[in-house]
């Protein structure tokens, strides 16, 4: 009789053990250190009223050029609370190029006239376009005076958010692009997430923490004895 209870009391703890373990599990679909990183050092955000998604990218990774389309109209659907940016890879000489020709069309307000295009014409169309001057005739044909480009390209305010783009550059750690990172806090790789959109399933759980996190309640107070 003993031997029965004393299994009984054994399949009950076991049987507890699992569910709470099932229970700890629940909606965590994703775990740190294995579908994506918590940087060492978190980089402080422009607003901080939002959640951040900054894409980590460059016009001449042919990874980047693929995924912009999903990632193009995941952030149409973003809600009123998250706020998307992007920071250009500088890594080599032609990175380079198009990382100050991304922060130039930024500065005359062409990005959205100018992405897209840009990316099809190096990958599409196959047009060396890794110097200034064929940057500048790109542009042209694009309907943007290339002597603007020209100035604004060599502007202390494009040099000045190159220096900025290459810092967070660092800070991400990033070992590739495509990379996101969410509110300045997590990294999210497409060789851990497995596949790009699996990237952004990754980066819809990161701002949910995080808006639960903005949205948490202090628990109160005890009262003084």
């Amino acid at each position: 009789m003993k031997y029965i209870v004393m299994v009984l009391s054994w399949f009950s703890l076991a049987l507890a053990l699992m569910t709470s373990q099932a229970v700890l599990g629940e909606g965590i679909p994703y775990e740190e250190g294995t579908h994506y990183v918590a940087l060492p050092i978190p980089i402080k955000t422009r607003q901080a009223d939002k959640i951040e998604v900054a894409e980590y990218f460059s016009y001449g990774c042919p990874h980047c050029y693929q995924f912009e389309p999903l990632i193009g109209a995941w952030k149409r659907e973003l809600a009123d609370d998250v706020v998307f940016s992007r920071t250009p890879a500088i890594w080599n000489a032609d990175y380079q190029v198009y990382a100050q020709t991304y922060l130039t069309a930024q500065a005359l307000n062409v990005l959205d006239q100018i992405h897209v295009p840009l990316f099809d014409a190096i990958h599409n169309k196959r047009r060396r376009l890794n110097d200034p001057e064929q940057m500048a005739v790109f542009f042209g044909e694009m309907g943007v005076d290339p002597m603007a480009f020209a100035r604004t390209y060599s502007s202390f305010g494009v040099r000045a958010s190159y220096q900025q783009a290459e810092a967070k550059g660092r800070a991400y750690r990033s070992s590739g692009v495509p990379a996101i990172v969410v509110n300045g806090k997590y990294r999210i790789e497409g060789s851990m997430a497995g596949s790009s959109a699996e990237m952004l399933k990754i980066a819809n759980y990161l701002v949910e923490k995080e808006r639960n996190l903005k949205n948490k309640v202090p628990a109160p107070k005890q009262p003084a004895s």
